[in-house]
């Protein structure tokens, strides 16, 4: 027994590289045992790593398969625009499901299956803006001659994340798999110089960070925003007449804090005399709290329009005349509008602890609130011209580089890194 637990720890620290020539080109094969099955990365190699990679094929992944939206989709649709001949592959967790939300030009493929390790292997380029954990752990390997450009999903956000966050990290496996995801990213996609620091601090053999902005955020600088207001309205049923407010709570493991719960009447009532106009509150769960909306709102009348199944939260976003919400990253893109943000952060000192910020609310332009009496007082006392002010400094001291164009500079470097290649043969 003890031989056999000398022998499982020396193989644990081994990493064992493989050479396997194909085409005149040569791939490494690393991999750790306590984390990826040496046969399963062998296997999955065998399967597809002599297939040719396809010079014009670019592979999306939002969030692992949750639909048409983030930065993935922008990106889409300004190679569209162009007219290019690409491939244009989407992960998604349910094709026939979101077949409806994509462009004609757009392939479908099933989120963990056969065919999307097949076209990770095959694609020139990989688009994505989350950790692909699940796809290392079944063995695929970044081959000689591919791209992986990362978007992320946050922005200017204030809570930590990666190991920046000891909540997140304490997964030995999950961590090896970050790790190695950091390590074999090309680019980095940055809208400042705080999340050029973000992107150093918390993953892991960061390299090539440019500051490029977010194509999701383009929306807010481009005309049309009343054709997607329009858009937004028809989905989800809203009168023409009436304001929308949307509300974006982020994720918890626990949802039992006390005075957590948002007044939809109160904030409605608040809103409307305010404005002296009518208002529709609009929530958007997180994807793990789908099923919480009744431990997270106080709504007695049942007035809440839901928008769980919304594909683009940044289309809600350009649609809101008001946004709350407690500590996502979604309301530091809204600010770039200009309209009201408010924060409504009841558990703030539980939230610190279990999870930390990079810096204080206060730095932040938003009005904050604790209970639903201080942010109803907020609302009310809301100054457009000083919140203003406050927008533009924020973005200054953040170093923001977000002016509407990231998506034609996310593009412009996808097709030199193509050109590059098929010149390359």
């Amino acid at each position: 027994m003890q031989a056999i637990k000398k022998k499982l720890k020396r193989i644990i620290k081994l990493f064992i590289t493989y050479t396997i020539e194909n085409d005149t080109r040569v791939y490494q094969l690393k991999y750790t045992p306590f984390t990826v099955k040496k046969s399963l990365i062998k296997k999955t190699f065998q399967q597809y790593g002599n297939t040719s990679i396809n010079t014009k094929k670019i592979i999306f992944d939002n969030y692992m398969g949750h639909g048409y939206g983030c930065n993935c989709k922008y990106v889409t649709e300004e190679l569209i625009r162009r007219g290019t001949d690409f491939d244009l592959v989407w992960i998604v967790k349910d094709a026939n499901a979101h077949k409806g939300e994509f462009p004609p030009k757009v392939r479908l493929v099933e989120y963990g299956s056969k065919e999307a390790m097949f076209e990770y292997y095959t694609a020139a380029v990989w688009v994505c803006n989350y950790h692909l954990i699940h796809y290392w752990n079944q063995g695929l390997v970044k081959r000689f001659g591919q791209y992986y450009i990362q978007m992320w999903h946050g922005s200017f956000g204030i809570k930590k994340i990666e190991k920046n966050c000891d909540c997140l990290t304490n997964s030995q496996s999950w961590t090896y798999l970050a790790k190695k995801n950091s390590q074999n990213t090309d680019f980095w996609i940055s809208n400042s110089f705080f999340e050029d620091e973000v992107y150093q601090n918390a993953f892991w053999s960061v390299k090539n960070i440019l500051k490029l902005g977010h194509p999701r955020n383009d929306i807010f600088f481009k005309d049309g925003q009343d054709l997607v207001e329009k858009k937004v309205r028809k989905s989800l049923s809203i009168d023409g007449k009436d304001k929308i407010l949307l509300y974006v709570p982020t994720f918890r493991e626990k949802l039992d804090f006390p005075n957590y719960k948002l007044d939809i009447e109160k904030l409605k009532k608040a809103l409307e005399k305010k404005t002296d106009q009518s208002w529709k509150i609009v929530v958007r769960l997180h994807p793990r709290m789908q099923n919480s909306l009744e431990k997270v709102c106080i709504d007695e009348k049942k007035q809440i329009v839901k928008a769980d199944a919304y594909p683009d939260i940044q289309e809600l976003l350009a649609a809101a005349q008001v946004v709350i919400t407690d500590y996502s990253s979604c309301i530091f893109d809204f600010l770039l509008t200009v309209r009201p943000g408010f924060l409504f952060v009841p558990d703030l000192e539980h939230y610190d602890q279990e999870r930390g910020f990079y810096y204080k609310l206060e730095e932040t332009p938003f009005p904050i609130a604790h209970t639903n009496e201080e942010l109803i007082h907020n609302i009310e006392n809301f100054n457009q011209e000083k919140y203003s002010m406050q927008v533009e400094d924020f973005l200054k001291k953040k170093g923001s580089v977000e002016d509407g164009e990231a998506s034609v500079r996310v593009c412009n470097l996808i097709e030199s890194i193509v050109s590059e290649k098929e010149i390359r043969g």
